[in-house]
């Protein structure tokens, strides 16, 4: 584990497909895939879009687990984007 230096908070790395690290939120979340527009990202690194699942679907077999890129939660982001 490691720290965001824009904001402080614990976060994580994944090696993404194209063997880019990419910082996550620390703790994983379940995604609803293909029914939104948000992208996550898995342990094994492959991106993918969709959703936040609701608790009523945390159990449903469409559910996968996956990370929240950090960029998307960090109040500091838009000092780390390449102009």
């Amino acid at each position: 584990m490691s720290f965001c230096k824009g904001c402080g908070a614990p976060i994580d790395w994944v090696t993404t497909a194209q063997a880019r690290k990419m910082p996550v939120d620390e703790e994983p979340v379940f995604v609803i895939p293909g029914d939104g527009r948000d992208r996550f990202v898995t342990d094994e690194g492959e991106v993918i879009l969709g959703r936040l699942a609701r608790p009523d679907e945390e159990h449903s077999p469409r559910r996968e687990v996956a990370f929240v890129p950090h960029w998307r939660t960090c109040p500091n982001a838009d000092d780390f984007r390449r102009r």
